[in-house]
């Protein structure tokens, strides 16, 4: 061993036990938004081609007149 290298100590050569509580919190918000985007992209078409059947169909939800309380 020469002067410029680093001695390994007893932990140094292996991975952490456990991951930290930050890296498990990204992990899981990374999977939530991956879910969401899944989730709009399958349900996006189906609610434009029920709008677009209501549409057809004379129910415009555009030409409803609102009416308050």
């Amino acid at each position: 061993m020469t002067l410029f290298e680093k001695s390994l100590g007893a932990g140094d050569g292996y991975a952490p036990a456990a991951l930290p509580a930050q890296a498990i919190k990204t992990a899981v918000l990374v999977v939530a938004l991956l879910v969401y985007a899944d989730g709009f992209a399958i349900l996006y078409p189906l609610a434009a081609s029920s709008v677009a059947k209501s549409v057809a169909e004379g129910d415009d939800p555009a030409v409803i007149q609102f009416v308050g309380p």
